[in-house]
């Protein structure tokens, strides 16, 4: 297959990937015993991942089998996303991350849950929806992530249960799973975006208002007038719903934000903000 990624950077790189893929797991333990298992590390597999060889796969096969489940974990990491977009060795890629998903250890099934979100490969679907009642919060937070842009009724189901599990986390990548990765419109998901927008957490209420916003629903307008007007957090996503609805009706509501938020040091919201002022603007006045 002809090679489409390219990136001059990891082009002149000269380091082996296996110094890679030790140093990387050394972050990972270092992670590990400072602050506890978080998956947020140093993302530093990325010229593994660019190379996305036969010695690259081999090495995420090996580390994959260990009997280490440290080392399982950097296996699927490694696995997830060998090649970038030419998407290298998937097949035998997404073979090895189902088996890891009846893994005993959560932390390695959790990562084999994101690599297969990666992966985007509809063969993984039937057995990451076995593990979405699992009472390990990390295994249903990796779930949502691997269902995250799949449109099957049984992958849509799943991530409709998932937007009202106890993790806030999990509620919200979920939410954001069906209201912004997907087009797909139904009454269950239009029902699920409506009661979202109640939830205690404010960024799953702005992920529920982008996605009902993102479908033209007329509730909308009213819900996120409600929105700022009964919360006192707004999001920014909120006022990302807002530029897409476009109505005059939110135009003064805006206004009042622009005035009374202190946004001083969020360049990001104050020209989130400007965009759904201008995009609310009534005609008569862009007229002027």
């Amino acid at each position: 297959m002809k090679k489409v990624r390219f990136d001059l950077k990891y082009e002149n790189k000269s380091e082996t990937s296996i110094s890679v893929v030790e140093r990387y797991r050394r972050a990972i333990e270092q992670e590990y015993r400072d602050s506890g298992w978080e998956g947020s590390w140093d993302n530093s597999l990325a010229l593994v991942h660019y190379r996305g060889g036969e010695e690259e796969f081999r090495l995420g096969k090996a580390y994959l089998c260990s009997d280490d489940p440290l080392d399982r974990t950097v296996g699927a990491d490694i696995l997830g996303q060998l090649g970038w977009r030419d998407e290298t060795f998937l097949d035998e890629s997404v073979s090895l991350l189902i088996s890891a998903l009846k893994d005993k250890v959560d932390s390695v099934v959790y990562c084999a849950c994101v690599a297969l979100g990666h992966r985007s490969d509809p063969r993984a679907i039937t057995h990451v929806i076995e593990l979405a009642k699992n009472p390990s919060t990390e295994i249903r937070n990796g779930v949502v992530f691997a269902l995250l842009g799949h449109t099957s009724k049984e992958a849509i189901d799943t991530m409709l249960m998932l937007t009202c599990d106890d993790d806030p986390e999990t509620r919200n990548w979920a939410m954001f799973g069906l209201g912004t990765q997907i087009d797909t419109d139904t009454p269950e998901i239009r029902e699920a975006l409506v009661k979202g927008t109640s939830d205690d957490d404010s960024e799953i209420r702005g992920e529920a208002l982008v996605g009902l916003a993102n479908r033209k629903d007329h509730r909308a307008q009213e819900l996120l007038l409600n929105e700022w007007k009964t919360y006192e957090d707004v999001s920014i996503l909120s006022v990302e719903a807002a530029e897409l609805i476009a109505s005059p009706r939110l135009y003064s509501s805006l206004l009042e934000l622009s005035a009374t938020l202190d946004l001083e040091d969020d360049f990001f919201f104050e020209s989130q903000l400007q965009l759904a002022i201008e995009a609310c603007k009534p005609q008569i006045l862009k007229a002027v």
